[in-house]
């Protein structure tokens, strides 16, 4: 009988793999924060702009164009009348004035060609008759119905030459433009049917909601406040879908209590499926408890978890999620610090998506001296107004991003840099517009 036993190997469990992250992360503070602007175009770098598709003409309305658009042949097409009015030959009128007044004929049934010394009723728009070189109104017919002239006619009078617009080859539309009623009906006057253009991206939304338990203890609270019946709770979901739409871009949103991961991780995998972006909210607030969708994101592929110098919202989380690498965004609990993100970050990113330039920065005047954080970005809400020609902001209620009331009264989110001193009175803040 053995005297000693040998000891129980006890195998070290593995350690667990560290969250796969994302390339070319920008360079921090000493606090290890990013700037908001570097933290944008970080993520901006991350997507590429929706591959283009073929749209009919009247439906790429509002979309950026994805190559230069040439003319397939002479626009107009044909030489047209201008004006309402009579079409004849020029050269009839050669001896108005010299020194008698020519009087021209209206033949009610025109021929083709146009019989020389005779005019025809033509409509704006309308092809030039043969025999026809130029238009005049109808206010120059006398009480018999004929045109009289006191002197010529120069030939193309009221008409439009083929080609004056455009000649065959020439560029119609530059590539990027984006397109409006006008620059389509010009596309269609030259017959063309459709264009290149990146289609308006597809946005889906998951809307964590207060679970029951938290819904249950909020409900029996303002019922003995007097509330009889709550029908949403859902702020954050709500500022953020009507933020979205007001892009002018494809939105579904889904909504779930769940407070399981892993039927959280199921329903942002097929959120992610035929997505371009998807946009996580939350309306859950637990004391103690983190917002549960960037706990599930690591295994769901590369994560970006940053801090970032700006309040509210200096946590931010960023995914490019399997198996398409469809970018998703975590955005902070709450209608104000939310919106102050989606601002910030998604609205850049909804740009890049659809092939656009960046939004044109507004600038407004303060109307009073505006409190800084010495470290951090801030944002208040504002009122926008002009004052002298020029715009001007004023604080909406006390201010505060996170108030709902202040962000009703505001117009715009004002962008305040960090410092020691207070932004002086008359220094001009970027606004992101609210509406």
């Amino acid at each position: 009988m053995a005297l000693f036993h040998r000891k129980k190997q006890v195998e070290a469990p593995e350690p667990e793999a560290e969250p796969l992250g994302l390339p070319g992360a920008p360079e921090t503070d000493m606090s290890d924060r990013r700037s908001v602007d570097d933290h944008r175009d970080y993520l901006c770098s991350l997507v590429q702009a929706v591959p283009p598709v073929a749209v009919e003409v009247p439906r790429a309305v509002g979309l950026a164009v994805c190559e230069d658009v040439h003319a397939p042949h002479d626009v107009p097409v044909v030489t047209t009348a201008v004006i309402d009015g009579y079409a004849l030959d020029s050269a009839s009128t050669r001896m108005a004035g010299r020194p008698d007044a020519v009087e021209i004929q209206v033949d009610r049934r025109p021929p083709s060609p146009v019989i020389p010394g005779t005019a025809v009723r033509v409509v704006a728009g309308s092809p030039l008759p043969e025999g026809t070189d130029c238009v005049l109104p109808p206010d120059l017919l006398n009480a018999d119905g004929d045109i009289v002239l006191f002197s010529p006619v120069k030939r193309w009078a009221g008409a439009r030459l083929a080609g004056s617009d455009y000649g065959r080859g020439e560029v119609l539309v530059r590539n990027g433009t984006i397109l409006h009623p006008g620059i389509i009906s010009v596309l269609a006057s030259a017959g063309i049917d459709e264009v290149f253009v990146r289609p308006r991206p597809k946005v889906v939304i998951v809307a964590v909601r207060a679970d029951e338990d938290q819904r249950a203890e909020i409900e029996r609270k303002a019922r003995a406040n007097g509330a009889e019946d709550i029908a949403s709770l859902d702020a954050t979901a709500a500022a953020i879908e009507s933020a979205t739409r007001a892009l002018d871009v494809n939105v579904t949103v889904v909504s779930t209590n769940t407070s399981s991961d892993s039927e959280l991780t199921r329903l942002l995998a097929n959120a992610g499926r035929g997505a371009d972006l998807v946009i996580a909210t939350s309306d859950r607030i637990v004391v103690g408890q983190q917002d549960p969708v960037p706990s599930v994101l690591p295994p769901m592929g590369g994560t970006d978890f940053a801090r970032v110098a700006m309040e509210p919202g200096a946590n931010q989380v960023f995914a490019l999620i399997d198996p398409g690498l469809v970018p998703l965004i975590v955005l902070p609990v709450g209608p104000g610090p939310a919106l102050v993100s989606f601002m910030a970050f998604v609205q850049p990113l909804l740009r890049k998506l659809s092939g656009l330039p960046p939004v044109e920065k507004l600038k407004a005047e303060t109307d009073r001296p505006i409190a800084r954080h010495p470290e951090s970005t801030t944002f208040v809400p504002v009122r926008l107004a002009r004052v002298g020609g020029r715009p001007v902001l004023s604080r909406a209620g006390m201010g505060d991003v996170t108030h709902v009331v202040d962000l009703s009264m505001a117009d715009a989110i004002a962008v305040v840099g960090a410092g020691d001193e207070p932004v002086p009175t008359g220094m001009p803040l970027t606004c992101w517009r609210l509406g």
